[in-house]
């Protein structure tokens, strides 16, 4: 017999496949995260101070607990960073097989002169003997640097922040003893104060880029050492030779290091010791200042920093990671960054200038900077952490490409409509026909399949602008304000949070911003408070956010030397105003 349907069966069949298709592609989804959780994100104290606001806190950590110093019991120091056990080689054949991680944009995989091209990708094994090899070869080159921590010869490095000349830097901040400490200075300019500096003891040596050596080469009041990076040619042998000063290169300290025999006995670093000392960039009109960090505040600092990301989210080496940071590594939050990073197992690469150069980038030449992650035979990064200025550059772009394709319309109303309601994801319908395209097609692809993260540092995005980041890049943003007074975070967003006071007209064109959004509660191990005017008690019916000068304190919080202190608390200098939810908003 012959199958038949009759009317009510095909209309019923075409309910259910309209439902079906509904579900699947219109339907709203479940939020990423109960909007009950981010309606408070931290917890004030109970009690409170004149001219004072409470003490906040991330929720999560809340008040009785003790602040986090460390992300796991075995990173007791930065020595810890990178502690992978060297391996025995075989007869006949290379110490190491470099593959899999990046670091930076150096090659640095044939600095130990292997048997194999030279790549800048490289296994942890080759990154531990390259970082316990450079303290030996330092040690060789310059014998009068000191082994003993009461007694400490600091080494200062001025170099550029770039992504082709900020290995050295890592390596030497790696490899930190602690009978030498880093003075990391951030400027040419400040280099005369960093020299006449009494809060540390004077330099035994410094660690400078080839273009500055004529300069450091006519102080008088230069170390006795003078080690030269970027000059592969030796051009400045003629002048070194003159200086008055022991000067190599760094290509020198490889033969050292290798020729060098261990050390006797080794001084282990403390948690307590100095790892290294960061000169500020002043604004105009100001002085430099000069922040102490200890081991302690690095690893707290570290700490802070994954506590950001959920730890199915965190940057792994398992899952290939690329972190790639438009934060200048010559900062404290900035090296945070790239000692996480390398903790973690995922590779590091840097945004910024090709060509050396300490000045902040030119509004022309960020779309350049972002480009160049995509250049090459690089892997693309997994992790962005971008200044505000690259954030508006990327966003811009991708909503230049969005725009003129012929389903915007379409999948442009689905993707606001799931934020709306808190949620975004790769691979709904808007995304996989029209937003992977355009991501693919902007700036090399560098917002494309692999990115899984996005951070804006400092500055942070309107709320409109915010909303129109998520659903350009199928991700939600997270926000976060570092100081040059912490190791770590201040602030972070919930990494799911999807609330917005603005739903942006995604047609319309970025623009400037339209006011700060906020940038989350305080970071898991830092307590916060506002002091001033604004701090007093509201009469009844006033609902406007209690605002102040922004005090912290914490384990990432950084020493000011030659500063003040309140019973551990520390002006960031800024002001702030907390919302009803704990959640904070940044004002210059």
């Amino acid at each position: 017999m012959a199958f038949e349907l009759d009317n009510l069966s095909l209309a019923l069949l075409a309910v259910l496949a309209v439902l079906a298709l509904y579900h699947r592609f219109f339907s709203s989804p479940t939020p990423l995260v109960h909007t009950l959780l981010l309606g408070r994100q931290a917890e004030p104290s109970k009690v409170r101070k004149a001219g004072q606001s409470a003490v906040y806190r991330s929720w999560a950590t809340g008040q009785d607990t003790p602040l986090q110093v460390r992300p796991a019991n075995q990173l007791q120091t930065v020595d810890n960073v990178v502690t992978v056990p060297v391996p025995t080689p075989l007869p006949g054949k290379p110490k190491f097989k470099v593959t899999q991680r990046v670091i930076l944009d150096t090659p640095v995989g044939g600095l130990l002169r292997f048997d194999y091209p030279l790549t800048p990708q490289l296994t942890s094994e080759a990154l531990a003997e390259i970082v316990r090899l450079v303290p030996l070869g330092l040690k060789a080159v310059f014998p009068g640097l000191s082994s003993n921590a009461a007694s400490p010869t600091p080494i200062l490095t001025l170099l550029p922040p770039s992504p082709g000349t900020a290995l050295p830097l890592l390596l030497l901040s790696l490899a930190s003893k602690p009978g030498a400490p880093l003075v990391i200075v951030p400027d040419p300019s400040v280099l005369d104060a960093a020299l006449a500096s009494d809060v540390y003891p004077a330099p035994a040596l410094l660690v400078v880029h080839e273009s500055v050596f004529p300069q450091v080469a006519a102080l008088k009041s230069a170390a006795k050492g003078i080690l030269i990076v970027g000059d592969v040619e030796r051009k400045h042998a003629t002048a070194a030779k003159a200086a008055g000063a022991t000067v190599k290169w760094w290509e020198d300290i490889w033969d050292a290091a290798e020729a060098a025999p261990e050390p006797a006995e080794e001084e282990k670093s403390t948690y307590a010791d100095v790892h290294s000392y960061f000169w500020s960039l002043p604004e105009a009109g100001e002085k430099p200042h000069v922040v102490k960090v200890t081991h302690m505040n690095a690893t707290a600092g570290i700490a802070g920093l994954l506590s950001i990301f959920p730890a199915d989210k965190r940057p792994a080496g398992h899952n290939g990671d690329v972190v790639a940071s438009a934060v200048r590594i010559d900062t404290p939050f900035g090296m945070t960054i790239a000692l996480a990073s390398v903790w973690s197992g995922a590779g590091f690469r840097l945004i910024g200038s090709p060509v050396p150069s300490w000045k902040a980038t030119a509004d022309e030449d960020v779309a350049g900077e972002l480009a160049a992650l995509a250049s090459g035979d690089q892997p693309a990064p997994t992790v962005l952490f971008l200044t505000a200025k690259h954030h508006r550059t990327l966003i811009a772009q991708l909503q230049e490409e969005f725009l003129s394709h012929p389903l915007a319309s379409i999948a442009g109303a689905q993707q606001v409509n799931n934020i709306r309601g808190g949620y975004v994801a790769r691979g709904t319908f808007a995304d996989k026909w029209v937003f992977a395209g355009v991501r693919k097609g902007v700036l090399g692809g560098i917002a494309g399949d692999a990115l899984r993260a996005v951070i804006v540092v400092d500055d942070a995005p309107s709320p409109a602008l915010s909303t129109l980041s998520a659903a350009l890049l199928s991700l939600p943003i997270s926000r976060v304000h570092s100081s040059p007074l912490s190791s770590g975070p201040i602030f972070a967003s919930h990494f799911y949070d999807l609330q917005s006071t603005q739903v942006p007209d995604i047609y319309k064109r970025v623009r400037g911003a339209d006011g700060p959004g906020h940038t989350g509660a305080p970071a898991s191990n830092v307590e916060v408070l506002l002091k001033g005017a604004g701090t007093d008690t509201k009469e009844n019916g006033d609902a406007s956010p209690y605002a102040g000068r922004l005090w912290v304190r914490g384990p990432p919080v950084l020493e000011r030397l030659g500063g003040t202190t309140d019973d551990g608390w520390v002006d960031l200098g800024v002001d702030a105003a907390v919302e009803t939810n704990g959640t904070f908003v940044v004002t210059k």
